[in-house]
């Protein structure tokens, strides 16, 4: 994938965590490292102008996270997405889309009780979208960029060190060669999290 300074991005966060670590390993309030796995479906209603393609449409997408959480009401994330493949058949052409990147997040955590915790989350995701339109010739593009993320979810806690989790996430402005400004990419998943002592 082509992300600019994207290792720069990736040790910082790295260092971050490692901070967080040093600073809350003596207290009673520590919280471990996470990571986990994620399967759900991606989806996009937008109507795309680049070569005509239209890339209404969904699939199945996936997710690999972890994460620190440093406060009771805060938590940090960097997670690699597989969006899937989007695509359109109008008649004999067909056009598809398949995009992939790294997703950094913070979380703002309101617990309910031991049985777990609603959440917020914002940050950015460096993408890499790969396009295809297939008819009487084949056409292939691609582009990246790094844009804005969001989303809430649910997280039940089950003993001590598993969390179940269901999950929104809008992913803001990919796809730039689909439409002027972008297009948005709206993803429903079932999650699996250990948390590592």
């Amino acid at each position: 994938m082509k992300f600019k300074n994207l290792s720069r991005i990736t040790a910082g966060c790295l260092l971050l965590l490692a901070a967080q670590v040093q600073a809350h390993s003596q207290h009673d309030d520590y919280y471990p490292f996470y990571g986990g796995f994620a399967l759900g479906f991606s989806g996009s209603d937008e109507d795309c102008d680049y070569y005509g393609y239209n890339c209404d449409g969904d699939d199945t997408s996936f997710k690999f996270y972890g994460g620190k959480r440093f406060h009771e009401n805060l938590a940090f994330e960097i997670s690699f997405q597989d969006l899937g493949k989007l695509s359109d058949d109008q008649g004999s052409v067909t056009t598809t889309a398949e995009s992939s990147g790294l997703n950094f997040s913070l979380h703002g955590i309101i617990p309910v009780s031991e049985l777990g915790y609603f959440y917020g989350k914002a940050g950015f995701m460096a993408w890499d979208t790969d396009y295809t339109r297939v008819g009487t010739t084949t056409t292939t593009s691609d582009d990246d960029g790094t844009d804005f993320t969001y989303g809430a979810g649910f997280a039940f806690a089950f003993a001590e060190k598993y969390e179940f989790r269901l999950e929104f996430e809008r992913l803001h402005e990919l796809d730039d060669n689909f439409t002027p400004g972008g297009s948005y990419i709206t993803v429903f998943s079932f999650g699996g999290t250990i948390k590592f002592e």
